[in-house]
């Protein structure tokens, strides 16, 4: 498994059903294949083999398998992109790691699980995260995934600008590294620092000299895609629309093929195809759909926290069954139920308020999602509209607002908008049946603070009607003014009734 994990993978996929017919079996074979698909950087599959892993393990009470069961299993979700339960079970993998017995697991749970913060922005908490795999590595006597971590910690520096910090780590890899893709990845991460400091020179050289080492599949499409973006900075686009291109050929996140889809986007408008243009415009938005999807998932250090408040109240509630053993029948049953009720309700309250907390977040990211949308929009647009006619400005603008906001399609509008607002549009609907579905829409519009320009084009009305809109609605809220408008709308939003 460890020298030759391609042979490993292909025993076990020719095993007959027989060989592993009984239970236990069935567990360890589920846990092998796993391992043996991971090593290979293929799909982990099927989830039933996995999950009847667990389920076996549990019932066995088998910490060390277990632990390993869980781990492959948040493998799985993280990726699938589904963080909030890859979180969980990178939790309880280390839960199972009894007496640091597997260090490399153990230092395995806490890289992917520093991962997933800096795909949230985390970036401490991942670093601190990163810092801890690398201890343990180190632990392990395993000097090729100390210096993997070393990678990732440079990447968190990276995100933050401190770039001069971030080059010492992938240095010092390429200093203490003998294994050749370690080499290549130092050389390219390096060049990204560069790309992101805009020292285009300095980053193509040394991508340039990335590409003499070998790369695993699942490295190009990042660093084809960083390439796109050097060649689109200096201006030779032909070259940043070819590299972009070729990038979204291998798997990748949701934002790498974005920031691919709008560098050919750009590309096309340069060279004035506008059918390219107009094909990778809709993959952007796609691709922005998705990470708006993947951005709204509990953050881990959320979930960890609340992992560590479970676990905790488990030790104490265990701690006072062994204390109350010594004191009288009575005194025991009252002081357990005092305790209990206490802690229930405390817990309860604090439970209620984490959601509220939770929920309120959630509502403004949504919010803020769509505006950050819009402004994305306008970007790509940019070029676009300076060359333009005020008539064809006026369809752009059109364009974009319906794109973003799905403004001529009511039941997705309305939909957006409910989401995006505590259900704004029902309670207007119900609270106030005078209300037309435009003088609804000018409300939404209002709440995402559109300006009155692009108002009126929305509306389809003028400067004028704009105004004796906005009297008709105050009129039909029961308001002395319209000056009374703006704060009768955001409390409407803020409240849950």
């Amino acid at each position: 498994m460890e020298e030759h994990p391609d042979s490993a993978l292909q025993i076990l996929q020719k095993l007959p059903p027989e060989k592993y017919s009984s239970d236990a079996s069935r567990a360890l074979f589920g846990i092998l294949l796993f391992q043996a698909l991971d090593k290979n950087y293929l799909p982990l599959q099927p989830d039933s083999l996995i999950n009847f892993s667990i389920d076996y393990y549990l019932k066995q009470k088998d910490e060390k398998y277990l632990a390993i069961a869980y781990f492959y299993k948040g493998r799985k979700l993280y990726s699938q992109k589904e963080y909030e339960k890859a979180t969980k079970e990178f939790l309880s993998s280390i839960e199972n790691c009894t007496n640091n017995t597997n260090n490399l697991l153990l230092g395995k749970n806490y890289s992917d699980l520093a991962a997933i913060s800096f795909m949230q922005k985390e970036n401490i908490e991942a670093r601190k995260k990163y810092l801890k795999a690398s201890s343990i590595f180190n632990k392990a006597k395993r000097p090729e995934f100390v210096l993997n971590e070393f990678l990732n910690i440079g990447q968190t520096y990276v995100v933050e600008k401190k770039y001069n910090i971030a080059r010492l780590y992938y240095k010092k890899v390429y200093l203490l590294s003998t294994d050749s893709f370690t080499l290549g990845t130092a050389l390219a991460e390096i060049g990204t620092s560069y790309y992101k400091n805009d020292q285009y020179d300095s980053s193509l050289y040394y991508y340039k000299q990335s590409f003499t080492y070998p790369i695993r599949e699942g490295s190009l499409a990042i660093r084809y895609y960083t390439l796109a973006g050097v060649f689109y900075n200096i201006s030779q686009y032909d070259s940043a629309s070819f590299y972009a291109l070729k990038s979204m050929k291998y798997p990748a996140g949701f934002h790498v093929k974005k920031e691919c889809c709008r560098i050919v986007v750009n590309a096309a408008y340069n060279r004035k195809d506008m059918k390219t243009m107009n094909k990778y415009m809709s993959k952007y938005q796609e691709c922005t759909d998705s990470v708006r999807v993947i951005e709204s998932q509990t953050k881990a250090v959320v979930i960890e926290k609340q992992h560590n408040s479970k676990t905790e109240t488990a030790a104490v509630k265990q701690n006072l069954t062994l204390y109350t053993l010594l004191l009288t029948a009575s005194i025991l049953i009252i002081l357990i139920i005092g305790v209990y009720l206490y802690h229930r309700n405390k817990l309860r309250k604090q439970q209620i308020e984490n959601c509220k907390l939770e929920l309120d977040s959630k509502q403004v990211f949504v919010s803020q999602s769509i505006s950050t949308k819009i402004e994305e929009l306008k970007s790509i647009q940019t070029k676009t509209r300076r060359n333009a006619q005020p008539d064809d400005r006026l369809k752009l603008s059109k364009e974009l607002y319906n794109n973003a906001l799905h403004i001529d399609n009511w039941d997705v509008f309305s939909s957006e908008m409910n989401h995006a607002f505590n259900n704004i549009v029902d309670k207007l609907h119900t609270d106030h049946p005078a209300l037309s579905r435009k003088e609804i829409s000018w409300c939404c519009l209002h709440l995402l603070d559109i300006s009155n320009v692009d108002r009126v084009l929305l509306l389809e009305t003028t400067t004028e009607g704009l105004y004796k809109l906005k009297q008709r609605i105050a009129q039909k809220l029961n308001l002395v003014s319209t000056k009374e408008l703006d704060t009768y709308l955001r409390n409407k939003a803020a409240s849950r009734n």
